[in-house]
């Protein structure tokens, strides 16, 4: 689990959102590969065991391994995510986890895998997290997502995972996701931006003269 998104984590039981704090026993470079992730608020534990964050009790349901990956394919996942050198990272949900060994040969932007195939570990570049019934994760963070409509997540759930601008690609199966503007779709895939957010109204006060 790659150090820096560790602050996009969150606690999936119903309480007040808040950060997780993280206890590391075992670190490489910028990754936590064993250790503990800690609720603050109700003190739950999630354990993280070999890079991969456990937020669903071993009781994950995992996608299928898929057919093997051809670097065709990984380039033109990469294009449609637009994962050009830059700040933020991509989140891959269910069989889309199978492209991060190609991706990560391809582009620098760290990738969050939410229930990959068992054979998909982390690695350089690549986090794991494994989740039940509540998606783990602050919404608006990631500048990318690719959706898995199998996985159990609604595609309007793991689409608010992507910051204002950032790019949600799914299956040409799922429907569109409101919030979103379609900007391609072929027989496989659609790829849509989110819409930016309206910023809060601000109070405007006469000054005294």
């Amino acid at each position: 689990m790659l150090i820096e998104l560790v602050d996009v984590l969150r606690c999936p039981r119903p309480h007040e959102e808040t950060w997780l704090v993280a206890s590391a026993d075992r670190t490489e470079r910028r990754r936590i590969v064993d250790g503990t992730l800690g609720c603050p608020i109700c003190r739950a534990e999630y354990p993280i065991r070999g890079g991969v964050a456990d937020f669903a009790g071993g009781a994950a349901s995992r996608a299928s391994p898929g057919a093997e990956v051809s670097p065709d394919e990984a380039m033109r996942l990469a294009a449609l995510l637009d994962l050009t050198p830059g700040p933020g990272f991509a989140v891959l949900f269910g069989s889309w986890g199978r492209y991060a060994a190609e991706l990560t040969a391809l582009t620098p932007v760290p990738l969050l895998l939410v229930n990959p195939p068992e054979n998909v570990g982390a690695g350089d570049g690549v986090s794991v997290i494994l989740a039940g019934d509540v998606l783990p994760l602050a919404s608006g963070k990631a500048r990318a997502a690719a959706i898995d409509p199998a996985l159990g997540v609604p595609p309007a759930v793991a689409a608010d995972t992507v910051r204002a601008r950032g790019r949600v690609v799914a299956p040409s199966n799922v429907d569109p996701i409101q919030g979103t503007r379609e900007i391609a779709r072929d027989a496989r895939a659609w790829v849509a931006e989110r819409d930016a957010q309206p910023s809060a109204p601000v109070t405007l006060t006469a000054r005294p003269r």
